[in-house]
């Protein structure tokens, strides 16, 4: 579960955590945050982290795939090492 906030003045913030209400016990529960500066280019929402959650992240930019589909914003990170890719289905909150 999380939130994404785009400002029409280019800065974005994105929280993520686990949600499920119970962990399998010994599992940490997974979270990550950051946010900076955003423009969009060529399909993909490009971040200059300027502040995260892991110190490694800022000066970075992080790079998702963009796309519309059935009134979600889908976002999707470079795949992972093994190769699955992920989608962030995000809902439109509030006014537009």
């Amino acid at each position: 579960m999380g939130r994404i906030v785009l400002n029409r003045d280019g800065r974005m913030m994105a929280v993520l955590c686990d949600g499920r209400p119970s962990l399998p016990f010994g599992e940490v529960r997974n979270y990550a945050s950051y946010c900076g500066n955003f423009r969009i280019e060529n399909n993909r929402l490009i971040t200059t982290v300027d502040a995260a959650d892991s110190p490694d992240r800022i000066g970075s930019q992080q790079v998702r795939r963009l796309a519309f589909r059935d009134g979600y914003l889908v976002l999707m990170p470079p795949p992972s090492q093994d190769g699955s890719q992920r989608e962030l289905l995000w809902q439109r909150d509030g006014p537009p």
